[in-house]
């Protein structure tokens, strides 16, 4: 009897904690489920990450004092910084499938210029632990590929450069540890380091279009 009531009053204190916990996952998993939408412009059904991808850049005589990725402390300024957001999507036009790459770069503080800075006109190469993939710019514009709404936008200053994927690699970069992006000229490119691990949400649409 004792045991009984034990055990009862066990069950009645594990449940609501339980409870949380799967309230808990099914709050992540619904953050991290795939997005879409029907183009009315250009009539294609558009499946898109739920949080893009967001890779920094420091610029030279910064970085030290300053953490990469979480919150700036206090009592310090924000350093100038160049952003690059990647945001994986799939267009859907009557069962064919076109895959895409969606990269805004965007900066904090005084833009970068000149050879320093990269712009979205360049090819990308994707650090995939020890494989690299280079990312081919789209022939045409992000309607083109029948994308006429922005996703993930930054800012609307942030001017959209399309890349053409496919499901295969964007398996390979949602399974990566810790992709890395560079840009521009070989002989002088650009790291940009993933800032906060939302690849739980491109491997869900990975998942989702894999279906």
């Amino acid at each position: 009897m004792r045991r009984s009531r034990i055990r009862n009053a066990a069950c009645r204190f594990l449940a609501p904690l339980l409870l949380l916990a799967a309230c808990g996952l099914a709050a992540a998993s619904d953050a991290n489920a795939p997005r879409q939408y029907l183009d009315e412009q250009t009539g294609a059904t558009v499946f898109f990450v739920s949080r893009p991808l967001v890779f920094a850049h420091e610029r030279p005589g910064y970085g030290s004092d300053v953490p990469l990725s979480g919150p700036v402390p206090p009592n310090m300024s924000a350093a100038p910084r160049d952003y690059l957001t990647l945001a994986a999507a799939a267009v859907d036009r009557a069962g064919k499938y076109t895959y895409v790459l969606i990269g805004y770069f965007w900066s904090v503080g005084a833009p970068a210029q000149g050879e320093n800075a990269c712009s979205g006109r360049e090819h990308l190469v994707l650090q995939l632990g020890d494989r690299r993939i280079e990312l081919a710019l789209f022939q045409g514009s992000a309607r083109d590929a029948g994308i006429s709404k922005p996703i993930h936008q930054p800012s609307t200053e942030a001017k959209p450069a399309v890349y053409s994927s496919d499901l295969a690699t964007l398996g390979l970069i949602a399974e990566s540890a810790h992709p890395t992006v560079y840009c521009g000229a070989e002989a002088a490119q650009l790291k940009y380091e993933l800032l906060e691990d939302r690849l739980p949400s491109l491997r869900e649409l990975v998942r989702h279009l894999s279906n």
